[in-house]
């Protein structure tokens, strides 16, 4: 695990990044990084969750435990993957690929 590097002053200079990262084994998957932005089903306020996945289809396996409300859209890289859709009246909801 490697931690942010100190100048012999002390300081680091405002260059932490504050949570060590692990190091990556070079046999390990390429991790793209997605934005699950949707209302909170409980609180009926906006939450934005970050979160790594080798693809889409391990990103909407992990979004499956948020308690996702009335809209959520997931993003990766400033790009809409895809949108929450639902019918009225109870039916199930469903992910519409944007």
């Amino acid at each position: 695990m490697k931690f942010p590097q100190q100048n012999p002053s002390g300081s680091n200079d405002g260059e932490c990044d504050c949570l060590p990262r692990p190091e990556i084994p070079a046999d390990s998957p390429v991790l793209k990084t997605y934005v699950l932005r949707y209302q909170d089903a409980w609180f009926g306020m906006e939450k934005r969750v970050a979160f790594e996945a080798e693809d889409v289809a391990a990103a909407l396996v992990m979004m499956e435990r948020e308690p996702i409300g009335a809209w959520a859209e997931l993003t990766s890289e400033g790009e809409v993957i895809c949108r929450r859709g639902f019918e009225p009246g109870g039916a199930a909801d469903y992910w519409v690929v944007g």
